[in-house]
């Protein structure tokens, strides 16, 4: 029967042993400092509030031929007090192989998310749904690009 002998731990291993240590240390310490209200009011200005964020979607139907030259506009506004973050436009159709829908641009406004684009025919009806996420924010600098 073989003896099972303990050998001593090497010097880098116990080296690597502090260092775990005091790097798991180092992260409770900073972690137990930084309360919830521990930001301070420049910071407070640079971030959006934890929980407040709002999706707004509208949908329209297009069946009409033809298309006004510039297309269709869908906006999706965002609720008083809050600001737009981003969008995006969907086509809700049952038959997407028979639509006419295309896109021509959608954009941020000061006050939600618009998209221009052509839809519908005589023979297909298109169904359009444009989404505008919103968020509170105590500052908000600039401005969305012009359309």
């Amino acid at each position: 029967m073989r003896r099972i002998t303990r050998r001593r731990p090497s010097p880098a291993m116990i080296v690597a042993v502090i260092a775990l240590v005091l790097a798991l240390g180092g992260t409770a310490v900073a972690a137990g400092t930084i309360k919830l209200g521990a930001l301070t009011n420049g910071a407070k200005n640079k971030t959006v509030g934890v929980g407040k964020l709002t999706y707004v979607s509208v949908q329209q139907t297009y069946n009409t031929s033809p298309n006004p030259n510039e297309g269709f506009k869908l906006t999706a506004s965002c609720p008083s007090g809050t600001h737009p973050l981003g969008g995006g436009t969907k086509l809700l159709s049952p038959a997407f192989d028979q639509s006419n829908f295309f896109l021509i641009s959608d954009y941020l406004s000061s006050s939600g998310y618009t998209s221009q684009f052509f839809a519908g025919s005589n023979g297909q009806a298109d169904v359009v749904q444009v989404t505008v996420a919103c968020a509170v924010s105590r500052a908000v600098t600039g401005s969305p690009p012009s359309a």
